[in-house]
């Protein structure tokens, strides 16, 4: 598994990329998973961590880009109308009010 640097109390040393905190202290990193489209890393335990995958929640979603879930977008707060509702692996969709409906707006 990685390692994080010598030195624990450097605030420059981290765990590697794909890695986080094995523990309490970070004296130990581990890999986090790369979890499917409308799943989320997730870790468990108090002081000594384990990783593994859950879904996203109602009014959430991840895709191939991104691993953590996010909020889907909330197109009417943002002055738009909503033309496809989001999922647990795709956000909503909006469109401008009163345009043709298949011309959609992408919020990522």
């Amino acid at each position: 598994p990685p390692r994080p640097c010598e030195g624990v109390a450097d605030p420059q040393c981290r765990c590697p990329p794909g890695s986080s905190c094995g523990d309490e202290n970070c004296l130990s990193c581990k890999w986090v998973p790369r979890c499917k489209p409308g799943w989320e890393p997730h870790s468990t335990g108090i002081t000594h961590y384990s990783f593994g995958c859950r879904r996203c929640g109602n009014g959430s979603y991840s895709g191939p880009r991104n691993s953590w879930c996010r909020n889907w977008t909330d197109c009417e707060s943002n002055g738009f109308v909503t033309l496809r509702a989001g999922n647990s692996t795709h956000n909503s969709v909006c469109s401008v009010p009163g345009t043709a409906l298949d011309t959609g707006i992408h919020f990522s």
